[in-house]
């Protein structure tokens, strides 16, 4: 079944941008814990993908808040990059796997010429995205790519040059997508992209008590 998601989407965005709800994996919260703290510890071989799964069934937030986030962004744009650079290392401490947030910290240290914090920044951006798309096209169901929450869409749509024109939320045989027809701004091509939204539908479901 396909359906437009104007209000629908709204409503799952609201959810899963919120704290966990439904109940805490406790082993899921200390797999993450200590995946973070190996990350900021400088070991950069993580497991990207198991460490955003982990996320979504902890304790902790995945996306930070949507207005602190665009405080940060007025900060940087104002040149206050030390200031920007505090406030988004203390969203990344709550909110380690949101894109933004490190995209954030990275133009900070480069404008501050501290290049070793950017590349780390750049080195988890990479990874965190490259989990998203794995070996996957995302061009149907089957292929489709897996995100923890709607947000993650955007960001990995915005890192892939791609502009949204239409979205549609499909439910089939116990799953649902999201698909996305979108313009891809290099050469200007159609394409549509299959997001696999198990996860923040479950945590949906789950708040409303289903």
């Amino acid at each position: 079944m396909i359906r437009s998601v104007s209000f629908l989407f709204a409503v799952i965005f609201g959810f899963c941008s919120l704290s966990t709800f439904g109940g805490e994996n406790t082993e899921a919260t200390a797999r993450y814990e200590k995946g973070v703290a190996r990350l900021k510890a400088g070991d950069l071989q993580a497991d990207f993908k198991a460490l955003r799964l982990d996320c979504a069934e902890s304790k902790y937030r995945c996306e930070a808040d949507s207005e602190d986030k665009k405080a940060i962004a007025a900060l940087l744009n104002e040149n206050t990059f030390e200031e920007g650079l505090k406030k988004a290392e203390e969203g990344i401490d709550a909110s380690f796997v949101d894109i933004d947030l490190h995209y954030f910290a990275f133009v900070a240290n480069m404008e501050l010429e501290r290049k070793e914090r950017a590349e780390f920044h750049r080195t988890v951006i990479r990874g965190l995205l490259d989990s998203i798309q794995e070996n996957k096209r995302g061009r149907s169901e089957e292929d489709a790519f897996t995100v923890i929450n709607v947000h993650e869409e955007y960001v990995f749509l915005r890192f892939s040059d791609m502009k949204v024109k239409s979205q549609a939320l499909v439910n089939k045989d116990g799953h649902s997508w999201d698909v996305m027809v979108c313009t891809d701004m290099e050469d200007d091509r159609e394409v549509t992209l299959y997001f696999n939204i198990d996860i923040p539908m479950k945590r949906l479901r789950s708040a409303l008590g289903q």
